[in-house]
């Protein structure tokens, strides 16, 4: 047992000597009974009620608190139970306890702790632990207050686990401004017991609040907990992976509404989402139009208000969703911005934040498919620092490559490194040229080894990782081409020669790449006097208005020794399976407003990059 010194606890002598002096003086024996009162009916009343308790003087209360305890010790709970009920009442009782009198009552249990230490007293206990908004107590009862848990926790560790399950059950209704003394506490013990990591870990699970919670719920848990880790590093990895698993499962949901949304419903939303915020009203007047005539009653308009009705609700769902998304995020990367500074980073906490965020983007964010918005937290944490940057294109490329990755898996992370590098704003022209060196050098490689393939059995699905890496260079040429020409006008990496190898090669890597990429591809080079591209597309286009496929499974069929063409053969599964990793750009540009804004000054607009070649919202598309 610790022992505490608590300098404002008074005796029930000097309680008794501060009442007024002009008042009756009333003298107490040192061993004073408080008899049972007797009712009308001569039967004995042995029960105060909580009214009557309330309104006993300091002195008195004192008295009754330490007769209760007494009690307490002959195994009679009568009156402990009374205090433990007046304990419960709600804010609004008009019985509930006076601050004055709890400060007695917390006075004398820290003094006689071990004497409610049994089953006994454990209604009194559980009744100031959870005592209803405890934090709001004016200043003198609640400095009582907590040192009346810390003695109880440090004496009797194992209420400990209950008090901590209240503590954390409470993030979700407190700002991190309102639970100043939550986390005070929780730093205290975890510094005290710290084995209360194991249990503490599963509150911080069985507490977080569901996605369909309130935005405020889940912006002031996630405050909370992403708080927790300053004094608690140990619980880090956690709380973060908590986090991640919270913001894919909102993302997820999210971009399945986008998709299933009508187009016309999608552009509304997307446009209302960039508009300023004095445009609120003309907002709610467009949603409110979408309902149609819905009271004009006619019969006829029925069935397509109801679908009109279902859909106001759904783009309303997908605010909702949105709003979340938007809020969480800015919290965590606002938290992340706080945390990872050139000062954290040289004393090792700032590398420990982005490796625990690196390893769930690893685990977590690159195995889903088509989130739209999560990556973003490591889009914009990489960009803190040049070493970071380094070490997460590091990281792609090793995933990219690896021998014992999927095909599924190379390709997605070669999506992240093309979007990657078009996109972040800090990278260092050495690091752009560095990715497009190990891309054009892996690509050559692979052609010189693997061309002779394409003209044996076997469907062009085979080549994908090979259609991945050149496609992710073409993006990347798309938005970085000022870059990659030094000082006398050559191309780096010789790029134009490759270029040029690539697209005329056994491959036709513009037939199997996604079309809108390959088409500003072409547009590009051609105006850059590097390659022209619009022949092969134009007869890429005219082999697939021909059927080649279909003459490719005949021939195949007749014995024919058209080898070729039997390479152009996909199945339709494998085909589609590819044209939707093909089709997805993590970095894609981000709807939620305010994060949005707060990416402006780590994100390249397609509209800075391209001149005039296209908009941003049709290359994008």
């Amino acid at each position: 047992m610790m022992a505490f010194e608590n300098t404002t606890k008074r005796s029930s002598q000097d309680v008794m000597n501060s009442v007024d002096s002009k008042k009756r003086k009333v003298e107490f024996a040192k061993d004073v009974t408080l008899y049972p009162i007797s009712n009308n009916d001569g039967e004995e009343n042995t029960v105060k009620s909580t009214e009557e308790i309330n309104g006993f003087s300091s002195a008195i209360y004192a008295r009754f608190v330490k007769s209760a305890l007494d009690d307490l010790d002959k195994n009679d709970t009568t009156q402990i139970n009374v205090i433990a009920d007046q304990l419960s009442l709600g804010e609004k009782s008009s019985d509930k306890i006076k601050p004055e009198n709890l400060n007695i009552l917390l006075d004398t249990l820290s003094s006689n702790i071990n004497r409610i230490d049994s089953s006994k007293g454990t209604v009194l206990i559980q009744s100031l632990i959870s005592l209803n908004k405890w934090w709001q107590l004016p200043s003198f009862t609640l400095s009582k207050y907590i040192y009346f848990i810390r003695v109880l926790c440090s004496s009797i560790p194992k209420w400990w686990q209950d008090v901590s399950m209240n503590l954390i059950s409470n993030f979700p209704s407190l700002s991190l401004d309102d639970a100043h003394y939550h986390h005070d506490l929780l730093h205290y013990f975890l510094r005290m017991i710290p084995s209360s990591m194991n249990f503490i870990d599963s509150y911080l699970v069985k507490f977080f609040p569901n996605k369909n919670d309130t935005r405020k719920s889940l912006v002031n848990y996630i405050g909370n907990i992403l708080h927790l880790t300053k004094y608690c590093k140990e619980l880090r990895f956690q709380v973060w992976s908590l986090i991640v698993e919270k913001i894919i499962s909102i993302d997820v949901e999210l971009q399945n509404e986008l998709d299933e949304m009508d187009d016309d419903i999608e552009s509304d939303f997307e446009d209302e989402e960039d508009e300023d915020d004095d445009e609120d009203e003309e907002r709610k007047d467009k949603d409110a139009s979408l309902m149609d005539e819905d009271d004009d009653g006619e019969e006829e308009e029925e069935e397509m208000e109801g679908v009109e009705e279902y859909n106001v609700e759904v783009t309303q769902n997908i605010k909702e969703l949105a709003n979340k998304l938007d809020a969480i995020l800015t919290l965590v990367s606002n938290n992340i911005s706080t945390e990872v500074t050139p000062e954290s980073i040289e004393n090792g906490d700032g590398v420990s934040i982005f490796n625990t965020l690196t390893t769930l983007f690893k685990t977590h964010i690159l195995p889903t498919y088509y989130t739209r918005s999560i990556q973003y937290v490591m889009f914009h944490l990489s960009q803190q620092q040049l070493e970071l940057m380094d070490s997460f294109l590091v990281t792609l490329i090793d995933i990219s490559f690896a021998p014992n990755e999927t095909a599924e898996k190379k390709i997605k992370s070669l999506q992240y490194l093309g979007s990657y590098i078009a996109r972040a704003k800090k990278l260092s022209r050495t690091q752009i040229i560095f990715v497009a060196s190990y891309l054009t050098s892996w690509l050559n490689r692979y052609a010189i080894e693997r061309e002779e393939e394409v003209d044996q059995p076997g469907g062009m699905e085979r080549f994908k990782h090979f259609y991945a890496a050149f496609q992710a260079l073409c993006y990347i040429f798309c938005f970085r081409r000022n870059l990659f020409k030094d000082l006398d006008g050559n191309w780096e990496c010789e790029l134009d020669k490759f270029f040029q190898r690539m697209i005329i090669s056994k491959f036709n890597p513009l037939k199997y790449c996604n079309e809108n990429v390959m088409l500003m591809f072409a547009r590009i080079t051609q105006h850059e006097d590097i390659a022209y591209c619009f022949s092969i597309i134009e007869n890429n286009n005219n082999e697939r208005l021909r059927g080649i496929v279909g003459k490719a499974d005949s021939g195949q069929k007749n014995g024919a020794n058209n080898v070729a063409a039997s390479t152009s053969v996909w199945s339709l599964a494998t085909r589609q399976q590819f044209i939707d990793l093909q089709s997805y750009f993590p970095f894609d540009p981000l709807f939620l407003k305010t994060y949005k804004e707060m990416m402006k000054d780590y994100y390249i607009e397609w509209s800075e990059a391209s001149g005039e070649l296209e908009s941003d919202h049709e290359s994008d598309e």
